[in-house]
């Protein structure tokens, strides 16, 4: 059987080696010498592709006879060569200059001309790091999580709101990597930035729904952000300063050989200026933050490198006269990469990320610190094989831990308030995965993946024990179990396989189709549609299981006019298990027996993306269409433990129309003109649909939930920027963006509250930007 296995793996390239050869190299950073990952190598004749490994090594079967090979990846300048047979018995080494000097602009585009259509990935986008500046934002602010949600399948919850959704998944579905390390909290001032600095950012990656198989732990979808490595050539500096916010980066050697180099640099803030420009009591808010960001690289050899990477950030955010909210995060990384032999790789790493919230009540004898966060540290081990030119294969090991605060209070000075602890949670996670990148034919690539993951919920800690046969609550608890330090509470886990296909159909087209299932053993859990700061997290338990998901998705992919346009429409499908729904009137925060509020709940989520982009021209830009539904449904033998009886019902980040057209038209002189125009459906709200006394008091009555929606949202916005460059490699220069963010002021609801007048039921809207907003930015390289 293992032979038979054998000669079906190996049988094509048996057949195709006798009128082929192999072209084998390395694709470098010219200015740093580290090797490119994922970089296209593509040859125009053969019509055969391959991607570099980590460390920039590749292997591509040609034909007889002279080839025109065509080297690129983001954020670089692609590069064309001529290659004869007799360059097979040396390795090529092949250098690509960096666009650092111009990654000032945010447009989504493929690594290769065609790598939309040829890669057999798909539900995939990556961010190019240049004209950022083109795109027009709110407060004239670059910011990479608002120019994700121009792309199809990507929304959010409301304007000005934290975090993202990803084909009708919750925004804790997201697992967000900066160099590796998890980030629990994406946003600054509640939501209306992005905390990742994008002047550090060197490549951003979203996988909504073909996860590699060497990622977990989240429903949705992967967002990996890697910051830039430091120039080997010269010491670069950024400044800018905008309407909120002061910016400053540097990067450069720190030794003579030009081996070891840095970067580093970070944001502050000083919205307090904008917002004194409002209307009473908003007007006597206060706010501030500041993130950092620091990377040190060190070339041991031509094949070993190691980095280290730290990220910090924090916010506080103030109510006049009641609630002090701050935040923070931290992140560090760690990476040895080593190229053991022209076919094998391997990288080396751990990583710890933490998040703590914090809120302090300041009102007069009222007054408490409260403080909930979560600490996760990560290790691993990832080897890339690549035996053949046909075969990619990948596999790897981690292990994780987490430790996680749900919450405490404690009192300051003569308060009335309580003290509360609650007890931490404590989990480890191991996983294992494989996979492997075959290329048997030219226009035929399977990339295939397994996925096995052990989570087990350790203590110490305490367990409830509850009545059977009557609803879970605080009156039904019989007794507690006590758990040691270490001892397993709960444990889960399983398989988690991942399958994807590309079929070409054509010169400049293909179809794919994909399969992922995964599991997520992290909740957050939150009274509100959006993230907010009292949010919290809960680990998989007894009572709490692990949510999963399978989806499925197929696409056709076609490109016209030299790949100057690039159109897709994708389908998908996701049948969830074990979301989290809440009782009504459920409390959360500070809840000892925080499961007698949690019901499990189904999901499902479907949905269709249309995407038409032009990449090149004087006129670039996107159309986006995506058509998603999501659904819920929680039930119960007890009626209490239902919602709307039972039967599906639109889950809150349920949007069915999203248009968004994004274009850059380039004038004369180092002048762009940008503009936005979005459009999307009302998000579903929970309207009172009547009254009733209680003890002379009229009560607003809500017996059935999401069955509203808000009105439907729209905006234009438009931007101006000001190159000064004469030259594209000017090492000087300044960058001046002006843009208007609403410019027809429309007042777009984000939520519509009811309060009672007399015998009437008033309703009135909030509106987070109900005007346009102008702004400037200025930035200077040196």
């Amino acid at each position: 059987m293992l032979l038979l296995a054998a000669v079906i793996v190996y049988l094509p390239q048996k057949g195709f080696g006798q009128a082929n050869w192999i072209l084998k190299g390395r694709v470098s950073d010219a200015s740093s010498g580290k090797g490119v990952p994922n970089a296209s190598v593509v040859s125009r004749i053969s019509k055969t592709a391959v991607t570099t490994d980590s460390t920039g090594y590749f292997e591509l079967s040609l034909k007889a006879g002279e080839q025109l090979v065509n080297f690129s990846s983001v954020g670089y300048f692609s590069q064309a060569r001529n290659i004869t047979y007799k360059e097979t018995f040396s390795e090529l080494e092949i250098k690509l200059a960096p666009e650092i000097r111009q990654l000032q602009e945010l447009i989504v585009k493929e690594k290769a001309p065609d790598e939309n259509v040829r890669s057999s990935q798909m539900s995939v986008s990556r961010l190019d790091i240049r004209n950022l500046k083109n795109i027009p934002v709110v407060f004239g602010e670059v910011d990479i999580l608002k120019a994700l949600t121009l792309q199809p399948g990507v929304s959010t919850v409301g304007e000005g709101t934290a975090g993202f959704n990803v084909r009708g998944g919750r925004t804790d579905q997201n697992l967000v990597l900066l160099d590796g390390a998890p980030l629990f909290n994406t946003s600054h001032l509640l939501g209306f930035l992005s905390n990742v600095n994008v002047d550090a950012v060197r490549d951003v990656t979203l996988f909504k729904g073909d996860i590699p198989a060497s990622y977990g732990g989240r429903l949705s979808s992967l967002l990996a952000i890697n910051t830039r490595t430091g120039s080997k050539e010269r010491v670069n500096l950024t400044t800018g300063i905008g309407l909120m916010t002061a910016s400053v980066m540097a990067d450069g050697p720190l030794t003579r050989n030009r081996r070891l180099t840095f970067l580093a640099g970070g944001r502050i803030a000083y919205p307090d200026i904008l917002i004194k420009r409002f209307p009473a009591p908003v007007n006597k808010n206060k706010a501030f933050f500041f993130d950092l960001n620091g990377r040190l690289s060190y070339e041991i050899s031509a094949t070993s490198i190691v980095s280290v990477t730290g990220y910090y950030s924090f916010d506080h955010f103030k109510f006049p006269e009641d609630t002090l909210y701050g935040w923070k995060s931290a992140a560090a990384t760690f990476n040895w990469n080593k190229q053991i032999n022209k076919a094998l790789s391997m990288e080396v790493g751990a990583n710890l990320s933490k998040y703590t919230f914090m809120l302090e009540g300041i009102a007069p004898t009222n007054q408490y610190q409260f403080s909930s966060g979560i600490n996760q540290y990560d290790g691993h081990i990832r080897f890339l094989w690549q035996p053949l030119s046909a075969h990619k294969m990948e596999a790897g090991a981690s292990i994780t831990r987490y430790s996680l605060s749900p919450g405490n209070v404690a009192p300051v000075k003569e308060s009335n308030i309580t003290r509360i602890d609650l007890e931490n949670e404590q989990a480890l996670e191991q996983a294992l995965y494989l996979s492997d990148e075959w290329n048997p034919f030219a226009w035929l690539a399977v990339n295939a993946g397994i996925r096995y993951v052990h989570f087990a919920n350790v203590g110490a800690g305490s367990v409830f024990q509850y009545e059977h046969a009557v609803p879970r609550s605080s009156e039904s608890i019989l007794d507690t179990l006590v758990f040691g330090k270490g001892k397993t509470i709960a444990g889960f886990g399983g398989f988690e396989p991942r399958l994807s296909v590309r079929i070409n159909t054509g010169k400049s087209s293909s179809v794919k189709m994909s399969y992922t299932k995964t599991r997520q053993y992290l909740h957050l859990i939150s009274n509100t549609t959006a993230i907010s700061p009292v949010d919290f997290w809960k680990l998989a338990d007894g009572f709490v299981p692990p949510q999963s998901s399978v989806q499925w998705a197929a696409g056709y992919f076609k490109n016209f006019g030299d790949n100057t346009f690039e159109t897709s429409v994708e389908v998908y499908r996701k049948n969830l298990a074990n979301l989290v729904e809440y009782k009504n009137g459920a409390t959360l925060l500070l809840n000892a027996a925080l499961e007698t509020d949690l019901l499990p709940a189904k999901g499902k989520a479907y949905g269709v993306e249309v995407s038409i982009q032009k990449t090149k021209g004087v006129v670039s830009g996107l159309i986006a269409y995506t058509y998603s539904r999501t659904f819920a449904k929680v039930s119960s033998i007890y009626p209490t433990e239902q919602i709307n009886r039972g039967n599906w019902f639109p889950a809150t980040v349920d949007r069915p129309h999203n248009i968004n057209i994004s274009t850059q038209w380039k004038w004369r002189k180092g002048w762009t003109f940008g503009t936005n125009f979005v459009y999307t459906s009302g998000r579903p709200l929970t309207f009172p649909d009547g009254t009733y006394r209680l003890n002379d008091v009229v009560v607003q009555d809500y017996s059935s939930r999401n069955l509203d929606r808000v009105p439907d949202y729209h905006r234009m916005d438009v931007s101006f920027t000001k190159d000064t460059r004469i030259k594209t490699d000017q090492p000087s220069y300044t960058l001046w963006s002006f843009s208007i963010y609403n410019l027809y002021a429309r007042k777009n609801p984000y939520s519509i509250y009811f309060r009672q007048s007399g015998s009437r039921l008033v309703s009135y809207r909030l509106s987070v930007f109900g005007t346009l907003i102008p702004s400037i930015s200025w930035k200077h390289y040196f």
